[in-house]
């Protein structure tokens, strides 16, 4: 944390703000953030309480009082030009994001980086946000017009997903096509990208998945503007996997609207066919 902490001062963008919200911590976090308490630059907040992560995320970012908010998750690091840089390429859109360099525990490069993960992407789409991500949220910059659009964050959907998909129907997003941030993966590292991988998931869970994304679909419909018509159809023909067999309605309308629906990932043809033959099978309660 005090490398992360450590790399937030050293930017070049010198007029900064920085909340931290302990989310009643109980693991040494609070000594560590005692002691930059001194620094005006710091506002820390203890709960007294567990809020939960995105409930804690709402609440320090409405403290927030500056034109732009970077969002800093676990014990990632900023590279030094990040604010600057992405605060000159936001333009007239509502949020920009970057590229990001994997590191391991120990801070050494995995000689990967995000983007060789992913297609980064700048634009108004939303369908590629049904199966995946492109955007994480210590790499983002946004403004705070977004704010009233993004809050408050629906229920058991992370917060980089729910802004990424407001801004894009709002302005459009736009990608940076720099390394700004050190992304460090553990063991343990989970990316959420709401997509599932369903081969060996248990009987009641692969339902439980199934009504969570049917959930995921109505939430982008409701926020898709002109592209609702799309997210419409999608809705009633992902609700026929209910039924139990095999929705071949819906197989033929991911394959024809695949190059947007998986426009965020590096899935190759016979890859996106195999997924979209396990997003058009049949669920059983």
């Amino acid at each position: 944390m005090q490398a992360q902490l450590d790399s937030l001062l050293q930017q070049t963008w010198s007029n900064i703000e920085i909340i931290i919200s302990d989310d009643h911590s109980s693991d040494g976090t609070i000594e560590i953030l005692n002691s930059y308490a001194s620094d005006p630059r710091f506002r820390i907040f203890y709960q007294d309480r567990n809020l939960g992560a995105v409930d804690n995320f709402e609440f320090a970012t409405r403290q927030a009082t500056g034109d732009y908010l970077a969002f800093c998750d676990q014990d990632d690091i900023w590279l030094p030009e990040k604010l600057e840089k992405l605060s000159a390429a936001i333009g007239d859109h509502v949020l920009v994001y970057c590229d990001s360099i994997l590191i391991d525990e120990n801070g050494l490069s995995l000689q990967r980086k995000l983007s060789d993960l992913r297609h980064m992407y700048s634009g108004k789409e939303t369908r590629g946000f049904v199966f995946s991500n492109t955007v994480w949220g210590h790499a983002v910059l946004v403004k705070r017009e977004l704010l009233p659009h993004a809050l408050p964050i629906p229920a058991g959907i992370p917060h980089d997903i729910w802004v990424a998909v407001k801004a894009a129907a709002l302005t459009g997003i736009i990608y940076l096509d720099t390394p700004l941030t050190l992304y460090r993966q553990h063991d343990k590292t989970v990316t959420t990208t709401l997509a599932q991988k369903a081969a060996t998931r248990p009987h009641e869970k692969r339902y439980r998945d199934f009504e969570e994304k049917l959930r995921w679909i109505e939430l982008l419909r409701d926020n898709a503007g002109d592209d609702q018509p799309f997210f419409n159809e999608l809705l009633r023909l992902y609700a026929e996997k209910s039924r139990g067999s095999f929705v071949w309605a819906l197989f033929f309308f991911l394959l024809k609207h695949q190059e947007s629906m998986f426009s965020f990932t590096r899935k190759s043809l016979p890859s996106r066919l195999i997924e979209i033959r396990k997003q058009s099978r049949g669920e059983h309660r």
